[in-house]
């Protein structure tokens, strides 16, 4: 035990060292964490798969054992846009298509399961949740628009077995984000390398009713963070920008043996943060243009099925929805922060390379899409289009006890 401790504490010093900008799948949230909820498509609350689950639903660390899950996601997007200025300085290029030269990222994965007794479970994970940005050459409002955000969570939880029918579940939400932007041309001040530590809770149910059906909910609350600080050369400048809360029930199904089907349905309260006039800055100088992110709620839908075809082979495969949360109104912000992807495509497999020890692999592809509008009174901005699609390939050494 003190090995598997001291191994723990390793890896999540070297998650934290590994956190890097992630990019927006379902908003700014990745659909999964980890290799395992990744090729599934995201689903985790109503079928436990793996140590992640002390952040999306920590009651399943009741159905599932002593266990450690160590891996990472590279993770690409390619985004771009093309825009027609009402007047001179606004674009430099008219409706001429420009690529972030942003490249891919890498998001780390650990979570850790140790059964305390029959009943009890404590558990803790360090995962990459969360992040978006763009890195475009000069063009729009005649300089570059840069961005980057990325949140890091680390969650300690427990998980209490009330009978062979439900257990419960809470983790702590430990966070650390980081941002930088410099975007809106001349007139507006480069901010950049802020960060900020932020806190919240998830809660968790699961119901097995039946040997082949479980029923799971999970809540996490709002995250709040830190004022992000900014040193401009106009002066010190603050900004809020917390996380939502979010609500999720889940479905596991096991209609035969080897055999799992898991459906959740997510929904991410992003007006409350990034909503009209959000986030807000708490303090303001110089030039500096206020926010207005303008996103509505989302709902995503997951369904992932994972199916051991052999002793020593899992396949797995899922297919993640979620409408983009963006006000087509807002031109600039939807270029800047292009959270448009909407159908994620999923697989994976599990190898048993020994009776304790897999080799998780996974992907996942989500095909171009794309928000048009325009902005000309408030913006400047007569037309424009941005467009992402993405990929990632995962992969991860899990380990049971």
């Amino acid at each position: 035990m003190k090995k598997i401790i001291t191994f723990s504490l390793m890896s999540v010093i070297a998650v934290v060292l590994m956190t890097s900008s992630a990019y927006a799948t379902n908003g700014m949230r990745m659909i999964g964490l980890g290799p395992v909820q990744d090729s599934m498509g995201g689903v985790s609350v109503g079928v436990p798969l793996d140590a992640a689950s002390v952040l999306t639903n920590p009651a399943g660390m009741s159905f599932l054992p002593g266990r450690i899950d160590f891996g990472a996601s590279y993770f690409k997007p390619s985004v771009k846009y093309k825009a027609t200025g009402a007047g001179p300085g606004v674009v430099i290029n008219n409706d001429v298509s420009i690529d972030s030269d942003r490249g891919g990222s890498p998001v780390p994965a650990f979570g850790l399961i140790i059964p305390i007794n029959d009943s009890l479970r404590f558990g803790i994970g360090a995962y990459g949740v969360a992040g978006m940005g763009v890195d475009y050459k000069s063009n729009l409002y005649s300089g570059v628009t840069y961005t980057s955000y990325s949140q890091m969570r680390f969650a300690p939880g427990l998980s209490y077995k009330i009978n062979d029918i439900i257990s419960v579940g809470a983790a702590v939400n430990i966070m650390y984000g980081t941002m930088e932007f410099n975007a809106g041309g001349p007139t507006q001040q480069p901010h950049m390398g802020a960060s900020s530590f932020g806190y919240g809770a998830t809660f968790g149910v699961l119901v097995k009713p039946v040997d082949f059906l479980q029923i799971g909910l999970a809540y996490e609350t709002k995250s709040f963070f830190e004022d992000y600080k900014f040193n401009t050369a106009t002066g010190e400048e603050k900004l809020e920008f917390n996380q939502p809360q979010s609500a999720t029930i889940g479905f596991g199904i096991k209609p035969i043996k080897d055999l799992v089907i898991g459906f959740d349905v997510q929904w991410i309260d992003w007006s409350q943060t990034v909503g009209g006039n959000l986030p807000e800055y708490k303090a303001r100088t110089g030039m500096t243009m206020p926010w207005n992110m303008d996103w509505s709620d989302q709902v995503v839908y997951k369904v992932g099925i994972q199916y051991a075809v052999h002793p020593m082979v899992t396949l797995r495969a899922g297919y993640n929805y979620g409408k983009m949360p963006l006000n087509s109104d807002r031109a600039f912000e939807n270029m800047a922060f292009p959270a448009v992807s909407e159908h994620h495509f999923t697989a994976g497999l599990g190898l048993n390379l020994t009776k304790n020890m897999t080799l998780n692999i996974g992907g996942m592809y989500s095909p171009p899409a794309k928000i048009s509008g325009s902005n000309m009174m408030e913006q400047g901005i007569v037309s424009y289009e941005t467009e992402m699609s993405q990929f990632a390939v995962d992969m991860g050494i899990a380990y049971t006890f």
